[in-house]
């Protein structure tokens, strides 16, 4: 049981070994073994060693059981032959066969005894013992049987000897004598002889109770004396009486045969007895023998037993205690390290990093945990980055905002001049209508002068179209920069709130303030585009200004030269009529635009402040997540570059009309922008 204990546990011949690596592998294969199979393995385990006791328990009364039960057998036999042995003894001493029949009882007893010993386990020393009792009371048996005979024989013989046999023939042979009528000397004989076959009783009687050789002798000298005696006196009595002394004395004559033959029945009886006893010595002997053996091993295997539960018990209490250790350190010293990482992340410190080489579920934890601080980590990082960059966008759109609200007025300023210069043409076109209708009497005298008049004028409406169709582009343009200043604002708006969110949705911020930058740069491009519209409308203008000049120096020449042409010049005076709707209806247009320009400038100083808000938040946002340590990745953190927005550009004022300077571009402030 005990080795079969070891055998079921090799674990613990493990734990003793010397080299490292098998109980590194051992307990590295443990370490990958999931919780619950842990414990299941431990509660198995704490089973198993109580089904171990118990089963060893068991063993141990089934072995103190069995060999208990062969004590009983072996303490029956001894107790029946010691029984048998005071029978047959009460037998040798009584001749009472009930005790020789009460011995053979007891032999069967102990032969029923005997067979079922016979089916019982033994080992092989105590099996040649109880093969010597069952022989032994083979021989018993058989002795026992040459006793009976012989004591049957004795108590044949001794039958003759006895007092009963020899009294009948005395009290026969007084009944035949009367002493009274015999004469004095045969009264005298009669005595002795009386005497004599008293003597013969008694003596014989003393033999068959202690039979040896002086009694033997006692009683062959008795009946001697008597055989004398009636020799002696025979011829002296009657013949009826000698007849009597006759048949007296022959049955006494027997006695010596009779004496001879019970003591050889008695010698052969005492051989029986003697043999009987030396094998009931033996046999006694044996019994006892077996008794204590049985006595000793029940004693042995109760000490074994003892030893055993010792042993194993001891050594399932250092397995359970080796096993309670292990799988409290299995279990405590991952939740330490866990609980350890999880107090530095909750204190900011995200510098922790834990090596993982189990497989388990607090393997898997610590692993989660250590991902968890890596991730938040790079994600602190990423975060700090993102809002440094937020914030340095923020503070560039917001310069550029500036810039561009400073832009955007000196753009305003330049349409008050072009409206302002777009009047002084309009008075002018007028003047030249005036003088055209008092020039019209000489437009008789100078038609060929009229006509180039006439095409010059043609020409100054031409261009005056391309300023008409310019300033609808510069008016489409507009109306695109004002729904671009619109998304903008609600661009500038969903970046504040995603400033508000950036702790989680920091990528978001990130497409917000790449839509904002595209924004910005289709604002851009869209101003540029107005400016040079803007340009083209001045060089037209100072063009048709230019155009105009010549036309009123042609119709001075024309005037002079066809005062009389008063229907030719009226028409002129009309077509100068139109124009002057027609620069009213420009003047009107730019008046528009003007005001549309004041709208973008007030949204782009909205933008502007919008964008100032966004930075704030974003800076608030960094010092927020300032608490948290990096390790080595602190030094690295990015640093937002200080903007320096582009100098506003020198206003340049437009050239007014009749300049004949064209306006310059200022493409340089806007890719600055």
């Amino acid at each position: 049981m005990f080795n079969s204990f070891f055998f079921v546990f090799p674990i613990t011949t493990l734990v003793n070994q010397k080299k490292e690596g098998p109980m590194k592998t051992v307990f590295g294969a443990y370490n990958n073994f999931r919780v619950g199979v842990k414990l299941a393995m431990g509660f198995g385990l704490i089973l198993l060693m109580a089904a171990i006791i118990m089963l060893s328990g068991i063993n141990g009364f089934r072995n103190i059981d069995a060999y208990s039960q062969k004590s009983i057998i072996s303490n029956n036999i001894n107790s029946y032959l010691e029984e048998a042995r005071r029978e047959r003894l009460r037998f040798q001493y009584t001749h009472d066969y009930a005790a020789i029949n009460k011995n053979g009882e007891l032999l069967n007893k102990m032969t029923q005894s005997l067979n079922v010993a016979q089916t019982m386990k033994w080992d092989a020393d105590t099996r040649i013992l109880l093969d010597k009792i069952i022989q032994s009371g083979k021989e018993y048996n058989v002795a026992r049987e040459n006793l009976i005979s012989a004591s049957q024989k004795r108590d044949a013989v001794g039958q003759k000897l006895s007092q009963d046999t020899i009294g009948k023939v005395i009290d026969t042979l007084r009944g035949q004598f009367d002493a009274a009528t015999l004469p004095a000397e045969l009264r005298l004989e009669f005595m002795y002889i009386n005497e004599g076959l008293s003597d013969i009783k008694d003596t014989a009687h003393e033999l068959t109770l202690i039979p040896s050789a002086e009694t033997e002798a006692a009683l062959r000298k008795a009946l001697s004396t008597a055989q004398h005696a009636i020799t002696q006196a025979l011829s002296k009595y009657s013949a009826e009486q000698q007849a009597w002394l006759n048949q007296a004395w022959q049955l006494f004559a027997t006695y010596n045969g009779d004496i001879t033959l019970y003591m050889a029945a008695y010698q052969e009886e005492n051989a029986a007895s003697q043999r009987m006893a030396d094998i009931a010595l033996v046999l006694n002997q044996s019994a006892t023998q077996l008794y204590q053996t049985q006595l000793d091993k029940v004693d042995n295997i109760t000490r074994q037993s003892q030893y055993e539960q010792w042993i194993i018990g001891l050594a399932i209490i250092a397995l359970g205690v080796l096993m309670a250790w292990r799988i409290t350190l299995q279990l405590t010293r991952p939740l330490r390290q866990s609980l350890s990482l999880a107090e530095r992340i909750a204190q900011g410190d995200l510098t922790a990093s834990i090596t993982v080489t189990r497989k388990d579920e607090l393997g898997q934890l610590m692993s989660a945990m250590n991902a968890m601080n890596h991730k938040l980590r790079d994600m602190i990082g990423t975060i700090r980055e993102g809002v440094s960059n937020v914030a340095s966008a923020a503070s560039e759109i917001a310069a550029g905002n500036t810039d561009l609200s400073s832009r955007t007025e000196q753009q305003s300023a330049a349409v008050v001049e072009t409206a302002a210069s777009m009047e002084q043409l309009t008075s002018t076109v007028k003047q030249n209508a005036d003088n055209a209708h008092h020039a019209s009497q000489l437009a008789a005298d100078a038609s060929g002068n009229a006509t180039k008049g006439g095409q010059i004028v043609t020409n100054v409406v031409s261009t005056m179209n391309e300023i008409a169709t310019s300033s609808r582009r510069i008016s489409e343009i507009t109306s695109v920069i004002n729904g671009i200043a619109f998304q903008t604002n609600i661009l500038a708006l969903n970046a504040a709130v995603e400033a508000a969110r950036a702790g989680e949705q920091g990528r978001g911020f990130a497409v917000v303030a790449g839509e904002v930058r595209n924004l910005a740069q289709r604002s851009a491009q869209a101003a540029k585009e107005i400016e040079t519209l803007i340009g083209e409308s001045v060089t037209r203008v100072n063009t048709g200004s230019t155009q105009v000049e010549s036309a009123g120096k042609t119709m001075d020449e024309i005037i002079r030269s066809i005062a009389h042409v008063h229907d030719i010049m009226g028409e002129i005076a009309s077509a100068s009529d139109e124009q002057s709707r027609g620069i009213n209806q420009i003047s009107n247009a730019i008046a528009e635009m003007d005001a549309t320009t004041q709208q973008n400038a007030a949204l782009v100083e909205e933008s502007s402040a919008a964008a100032n808000s966004l930075e704030e938040q974003a800076q608030a946002l960094e010092q927020a997540v300032s608490i948290f340590r990096l390790g080595h990745d602190d030094s690295h953190r990015p640093t937002r570059s200080a903007h320096k927005p582009g100098a506003v550009g020198a206003k340049k004022p437009l050239m007014l009309a009749g300049t004949g300077a064209g306006a310059r571009s200022g493409n340089d402030e806007w890719e600055s922008f």
